[in-house]
C-alpha cells in the first residue's frame, strides 16, 4: 500500500534512497511494471502509477486531460519526500512528462525524466485522431498497433469493457502537446524503438530541445512496444547503480 490509488508498490522497501515512478501506455495500468521489479537495485523501490477507470480504479471516470493526472500525481510524490526519476512508455511518458512539470513547478524537481516510444511535445501527431474513427475502424487500429493480447481482441464481451478506456486514453495520448516548452532543468534520457512504425527515431530525439540540463536518445530494436524485451536494459540505464 502507498497510501494514495495513484501509486502502487510490488515490494515494500524499508527507507528507500530513490524511487523510480513508471506511468503506463494507453490501455494499460499498473500491472504492466510488474516484472520491471527484479531488475531494480537494493535500497530502490519502484512504483508504478495505477490511473484511473482501471485495475482497482475501474468504477471510476478515465482521465481526458493531462492536468487531471499530473496534479495529483504531484501531490503524492511530493509526500514520498525522497529522490524521483520518472520513466514512461507513450502516454505514459507524455504523462512522465507534465508530472515532472507539476513537480518542478513546486518545487521539487525529480533527479531525471525518461521517455521511451514517444514523441516530443512540439512535435505534432502525424496521423488522425484514432478516437475519432468509429467502432470497427477504431477496433482494426488497436489490433495493428499490437499490445493488446489476442485473447482480448477476439472476446467482444471483453472489448465492449475496454474499448471505453482505449478511447479515453487515445483522447488524452493525441490530444498532449506543448507547442513551444520550455526546457526542464533535469537530465532527460529518451528511448526509441529503431522499428517502431508509431513514432520515428527523429520523433523522440527531437526530446533535446525539452533538455535544460542533458540529453541521451537510446534506439533499441524493436516495434512500439519494444520496452518489454529491453525492460532490464531501460532500468540499468535510467536507474544506473552508481548514485
Amino acid at each position: 500500500m502507498t497510501g494514495t490509488p495513484w501509486l502502487h508498490r510490488f515490494r515494500p522497501v524499508v527507507a528507500p534512497r530513490r524511487t523510480l515512478v513508471c506511468f503506463p501506455h494507453a490501455g494499460a495500468g499498473a500491472a504492466l511494471y510488474r516484472d520491471w521489479d527484479q531488475h531494480i537495485g537494493r535500497g530502490d523501490e519502484l512504483l508504478a502509477v495505477r490511473l484511473p477507470g482501471r485495475e482497482n480504479r475501474f468504477t471510476e471516470a478515465c482521465a481526458t486531460d493531462a492536468a487531471a493526472v499530473a496534479l495529483p500525481l504531484c501531490d503524492a510524490l511530493i509526500r514520498l519526500d525522497r529522490p524521483l526519476v520518472l520513466f514512461g512508455h507513450s502516454l505514459g511518458a507524455a504523462l512522465a512528462y507534465a508530472t515532472a512539470r507539476a513537480l518542478i513547478a513546486a518545487g521539487r524537481p525529480p533527479e531525471r525524466l525518461a521517455v521511451s516510444g514517444r514523441r516530443a511535445p512540439q512535435v505534432p501527431l502525424r496521423r488522425p485522431h484514432t478516437a475519432s474513427l468509429d467502432d470497427d475502424s477504431f477496433r482494426a487500429r488497436i489490433r495493428t498497433m499490437g499490445g493488446t493480447p489476442p485473447e482480448v481482441l477476439a472476446c467482444d464481451e471483453l472489448m465492449d469493457l475496454v474499448v471505453p478506456m482505449l478511447r479515453a486514453d487515445f483522447i488524452l495520448s493525441d490530444g498532449f502537446a506543448d507547442p513551444n516548452p520550455s526546457p526542464l532543468a533535469i537530465p532527460l534520457l529518451a528511448f526509441a524503438g529503431i522499428g517502431d512504425a508509431e513514432v520515428a527515431v527523429e520523433d523522440v530525439a527531437a526530446w533535446e530541445r525539452v533538455a535544460g540540463a542533458g540529453f541521451a536518445l537510446h534506439p533499441l530494436p524493436g516495434d512500439h512496444f519494444f520496452l518489454h524485451q529491453h525492460r532490464q536494459k531501460i532500468v540499468e540505464t535510467i536507474l544506473p547503480l552508481a548514485f
